[in-house]
């Protein structure tokens, strides 16, 4: 019993030791406040505007009923097959893509306060601002690392963007902005995808948001109807040659026939049999090709994804960060945990200390 009551913490001690540095502790939380507030007032301003959508495709079910519709005009689905599916887990690698940020940074960003239209790469060039805090954090904990960043840069190459296999120095640091910028969020449970556009302006916070998330839709359309797409493509392209050739075909068997209308001959009935069987195989495969030609652009409809917008980005009216009060309730805490702690631990540590010189 006594070894256990040796082992247990006074509460009483560690409180009346608490009591007597309440001074220091005191200060410790004015200076972490004061900190906290410099840093709250000096940290900028971010509003956030998001979109939630979710992304569905046309199923087995869809492609009967739509197979059921084309039969009435005499048109068969069931040799097209469906293009490949994205899910939306895959959303996340598009936006890390140097083609989707390429076009985001030429998105059009209208300025109603000056009447004027840029794009979102010069809007952050003129928008930038010094960061004092990552300043001094850069020349003072990170300075290691920055002398480290600035050996390795020496021998690094700015190619000019001429090819788009090449990224320059001022493009990296726009997709770096950029990744700070729009954030997306998957939720793979319930099926739906948050994509969000973090900014200093409210409007263009929208703006980006908005633009973001169409160079995404557009990209996972362009990718799901790829193969239907150039189905079609191919197909257009030979209706119009053979549309020529038909036209061709029927104009001469109709000034052939003009231009016989009272002879009957045999040489004329097998020239004319000749021309209308020519005839009747181009109008053939013309209507065939016809056929091929509707049916891909009903297939191209079939495969193109529908995004169902449940929260439509609208231009938000308070910021998102930063939360200043938290901010100098985290910074008084912290004040308040380093002090009670230095305070608890300065005397045990001395002991040891003069115990091991002693």
């Amino acid at each position: 019993m006594q070894n256990l009551k040796e082992d247990e913490i006074d509460l009483i001690a560690l409180l009346k030791k608490l009591w007597l540095g309440r001074m220091l502790i005191v200060k410790t939380m004015l200076c972490f406040m004061i900190i906290g507030i410099i840093i709250a007032l000096t940290s900028p301003i971010v509003y956030t505007s998001s979109s939630t959508f979710i992304p569905q495709s046309n199923k087995t079910g869809s492609s009967s009923g739509l197979s059921g519709v084309a039969s009435l005009v005499g048109i068969n689905l069931g040799e097209v097959s469906s293009g490949a599916e994205i899910p939306p887990s895959i959303y996340p690698k598009i936006l890390e893509s140097i083609s989707f940020k390429r076009e985001l940074l030429n998105l059009d960003l209208e300025e109603p306060r000056s009447d004027s239209v840029t794009t979102l790469s010069k809007f952050l060039k003129n928008k930038k601002t010094i960061d004092y805090i990552g300043v001094v954090k850069k020349y003072t904990i990170k300075l290691p690392f920055t002398i480290l960043n600035v050996i390795r840069g020496e021998n690094k190459k700015d190619f000019k963007n001429t090819s788009k296999i090449f990224v320059s120095s001022e493009e990296e640091t726009l997709f770096k902005t950029l990744d700070d910028i729009i954030l997306l969020s998957v939720n793979a449970s319930e099926g739906f995808v948050m994509l969000s556009a973090n900014m200093s302006d409210p409007l263009m916070a929208a703006l980006v948001a908005r633009g973001a998330q169409e160079i995404l839709q557009k990209k996972v359309i362009d990718y799901k109807i790829k193969s239907a797409s150039e189905i079609l493509a191919f197909n257009e392209a030979q209706l119009a040659l053979k549309k020529s050739e038909f036209d061709s075909l029927q104009n001469k068997l109709a000034l052939f026939n003009d231009s016989n209308l009272n002879i009957i001959d045999s040489r004329f009935n097998n020239k004319r049999l000749g021309l209308q069987s020519e005839f009747e195989i181009v109008n053939a495969v013309y209507q065939e090709l016809a056929k091929q030609v509707e049916q891909s652009k009903l297939q191209v409809s079939k495969d193109t994804p529908i995004f169902s917008v449940i929260n439509p980005v609208t231009v938000p009216n308070q910021r998102s960060a930063p939360k200043r009060t938290i901010m100098v309730i985290f910074y008084l805490f912290t004040g308040l945990v380093l002090s009670s702690f230095y305070i608890l631990i300065k005397e045990p540590v001395l002991e040891v200390i003069k115990q091991i010189k002693s």
